[in-house]
């Protein structure tokens, strides 16, 4: 008999949302939008500034050493039951099956993807990543902050944000208003909670403010600018960690990610759900308001000029980090087309091979992965208000 104790697991595997619920509606990205996160298998400490404490197993909400999900209504006054991730059915089946109705999947959709932004900035940083401080009433001390507080259902209204006053993320949820019902469905609710772009981008906001404070000050028009870019990002070039949607792209555009691709946009269902034909962002191109059509982007000089609102000022760095990106893709995967090509570079017309596929998403993953590391190391250069989408 086997009296060896068994080891405890690595990673706690959670369904969700590779991109937010309107593409599991769409007869093209039905298949690849619902995914499995691998994220830390956490077991908190009692005392959080004992090093030596004891550990407990991770509580409802879900609460962990990271985070606390409180989920909260106050548009119906109601407090919404936590979810269990220990529950054994939910343990045996991946936790729970992905929902628009269902608060507690909210919950885990949440604590999925924060789990998965923190995991890449520690990659990045090597160490373990702190949030912002408390300040006293006196501002002379500071409160360590163990946890940070997230709210999926904070508020009926298009939003979502980081308050450095709570240390806490806020999301809201409302009525889609569409520019055409083929878009989606009026008056059908939105959880901004249930998006992975909006939940990485917050999450980052957080992370950023805990490691250098003063990015929050507007001392000239790049400071907030520079914290929106960062946390368009990485929510971008998490999407590149998804191995079976980077290989549905690289199949749908042969490779060409400069065409119009999932990869590049955030926030697809938010963007038409408050009257946009498109996501709220794209870093390679947009889509016409007048026209709906997609068309790429043509960058100009004068628009570091011109640009000051923050997330549109923002995007101008995000392009440029999106297009360095590209170019070490397409230098990578040079030498596969040749062979691909006997040459010529030229694919010929019809899906390429299966292979091929396989080896320019194993590039393009590589190649995001440094972007990840390289943006998630810049938070360690030196360095009362909220971040709105």
């Amino acid at each position: 008999m086997n009296n060896r104790l068994q080891e405890k697991p690595q990673h706690r595997k959670l369904r969700g949302y590779a991109f937010d619920p309107s593409l599991s509606l769409l007869i093209d990205t039905v298949d690849i939008n619902k995914i499995t996160y691998k994220v830390i298998w956490e077991e908190p400490k009692k005392d959080p500034l004992k090093r030596n404490s004891d550990t407990i197993p991770l509580l409802p909400g879900p609460t962990g050493d990271y985070l606390e999900i409180i989920d909260y209504d106050p548009t119906v006054k109601r407090f919404y039951t936590p979810v269990d991730l220990n529950d054994p059915y939910l343990l045996a089946s991946d936790g729970l099956a992905p929902s628009e109705s269902n608060p507690q999947f909210h919950q885990q959709m949440v604590y999925a993807v924060a789990m998965t932004t923190i995991k890449n900035f520690e990659k990045g940083l090597g160490r373990p990543i702190l949030w912002a401080s408390r300040l006293l009433d006196t501002n002379a001390y500071e409160e360590y902050v163990p946890r940070l507080r997230i709210y999926p259902h904070a508020m009926r209204e298009a939003n979502a944000y980081y308050s450095p006053m709570k240390k806490a993320i806020l999301f809201g949820y409302f009525a889609s208003t569409p520019a055409s019902s083929t878009l989606s469905m009026p008056g059908s609710l939105v959880f901004t909670c249930l998006s992975h772009d909006i939940i990485a981008h917050e999450l980052t906001h957080a992370i950023l403010y805990g490691l250098h404070r003063n990015y929050s000050r507007p001392c000239n028009p790049d400071v907030l600018a520079f914290h929106e870019a960062f946390a368009d990002i990485i929510a971008l070039f998490q999407h590149f960690t998804f191995p079976e949607v980077l290989k549905h792209q690289i199949k749908r555009t042969k490779g060409d990610l400069e065409k119009q691709n999932l990869l590049g946009e955030l926030a697809q269902q938010f963007g038409t759900a408050i009257g946009r034909y498109g996501s709220l962002r794209n870093a390679i191109g947009q889509t016409n308001q007048k026209t709906g059509v997609w068309e790429p982007a043509t960058p100009s000089p004068n628009d570091y000029q011109t640009i000051m609102e923050p997330h549109a000022r923002g995007s101008i760095l995000v392009a440029a980090v999106f297009e360095a990106f590209l170019s070490i893709y397409k230098n990578r995967v040079a030498d596969l087309l040749r062979i691909a090509t006997g040459g010529s570079g030229i694919l010929p017309e019809g899906e390429i091979h299966p292979d091929l596929v396989g080896r320019l998403a194993g590039e393009a993953s590589k190649s995001a992965q440094h972007i990840l590391n390289m943006y998630s190391c810049f938070g360690l250069l030196p360095s009362g208000r909220h971040y709105f989408w």
